[in-house]
């Protein structure tokens, strides 16, 4: 291998460069009330069926020890998770949305911000996808890092990180961040986090995350709520944000 499992990340920005990787990056440095996100907790990716094995093994290298596959049934069939027969890896799958939103095969049209809304808002609706995914992250012991991921890690993964870091009370600013960095460069997401007129797309997008989010905090008063009317315990969720902020 031609790097070490701690030469792959980006600490700025928490990008993991892999050459065979896609979006993959940590949930860490964010700023919470009980200090900020960790490294080396919770990594978010796009699909992993294309690995190389000597990316396999730097992820694992790296800590990756559980994995949560977003994904639909037939994408999984279609294209295997690279650790689901992994037995250094424990694998789950939760299928939380059926489709990729971002296949180039799917019309967006001039919708584009009512389309992500209807498809985040389902997301959130498919409560026990929803439980599943965060009863087994309430699993995870310090050691463990814990990838989650969908095929292009923009969608069903972005809506996952926001219920994380809504979970750990990360702003909306970072939250949005987040989001905004599977579809452009960091320059180009403050650019738009800061209003600019330059980046409609982004803008767009930004838009679509923050409504949702803002319909759950309306209807629900926190992610915690929301996330306990899934079925969730304190205690799982007690567990979850530990493992992120400790």
């Amino acid at each position: 291998m031609g790097s070490s499992a701690e030469d792959i990340v980006q600490r700025r920005t928490g990008i993991l460069r892999l050459a065979t990787g896609y979006n993959l990056r940590e949930l860490c440095g964010y700023k919470t009330p009980w200090g900020p996100t960790l490294p080396h907790r919770f990594l978010r990716s796009g699909d992993t069926n294309e690995l190389s094995e000597d990316d396999a093994g730097l992820l694992r290298a790296y800590g990756v020890t559980m994995d949560v596959d977003l994904r639909s049934e037939f994408e999984v069939k279609r294209a295997p998770d690279v650790f689901a027969d992994d037995p250094r890896v424990r694998y789950h799958n939760a299928s939380l949305y059926s489709v990729n939103m971002h296949d180039s095969d799917l019309a967006e049209g001039d919708g584009m911000d009512d389309y992500l809304v209807g498809g985040y808002l389902a997301m959130l609706s498919n409560r026990e996808a929803v439980r599943q995914v965060f009863s087994f992250m309430a699993t995870a012991e310090p050691s463990d890092c814990v990838l989650f991921h969908c095929a292009a890690g923009m969608d069903r993964t972005g809506v996952t990180s926001m219920l994380l870091l809504g979970l750990c009370r990360v702003s909306e600013h970072d939250i949005l961040r987040d989001y905004l960095l599977s579809f452009a460069s960091v320059d180009l997401v403050e650019d738009a986090l800061r209003g600019s007129g330059e980046h409609p797309d982004l803008l767009t997008l930004a838009s679509a995350m923050r409504t949702v989010r803002r319909r759950l905090i309306k209807g629900y008063g926190s992610v915690e709520s929301y996330l306990a009317s899934c079925g969730l315990t304190s205690r799982m969720l007690v567990s979850v944000r530990r493992h992120l902020v400790s």
